[in-house]
């Protein structure tokens, strides 16, 4: 099998829907925010004019298997640190364990150093996975830094 990990494209938007509406499901936040694919197309369509926020796509064979997104940004207490955040990660279950994951993450590494980031910062999603993702995170260098916290307000 062949594996590609290529930045996405306005032609992607069809798999990376069908994609993005997989992982929101299995998020917890899925549990409150509902998928709306009219108002995805539009942010996927400007994420594609903006210079700071990639978005990438893994394919086995030409099929398209997973989806990851960063965004680069300026930290507010010091705009001349930039820092890059994984915003999004989601691999098919059947593509897991093949090597697309750490091809993904190697995507975004290469893509921070191109930005000029001092920074790369990993998300964990609360959802009986984190501590899987903790040791992962921590072999490649990463200390935990901060939890988020969610709560609606209207």
């Amino acid at each position: 099998m062949s594996l590609v990990v290529r930045r996405a494209t306005l032609e992607d938007l069809p798999a990376y829907t069908f994609m993005a509406r997989n992982f929101l499901a299995s998020t917890p936040v899925g549990e409150v925010i509902d998928f709306n694919e009219e108002a995805f197309k539009g942010f996927y369509i400007g994420a594609m004019e903006n210079p700071d926020l990639g978005a990438w796509i893994a394919e086995y064979d030409g099929k398209a298997i997973g989806i990851a997104g960063a965004l680069a940004f300026p930290m507010y207490f010091n705009p001349t640190y930039i820092s890059v955040q994984e915003t999004w990660w989601w691999l098919e279950p059947e593509a897991r364990g093949k090597g697309a994951g750490k091809a993904m993450y190697r995507k975004i590494e290469q893509w921070a150093e191109s930005k000029g980031a001092k920074a790369l910062i990993m998300v964990a999603l609360e959802n009986g996975k984190t501590h899987k993702f903790e040791h992962l995170y921590a072999r490649q260098g990463f200390k935990p830094m901060e939890r988020t916290f969610f709560r609606e307000v209207a």
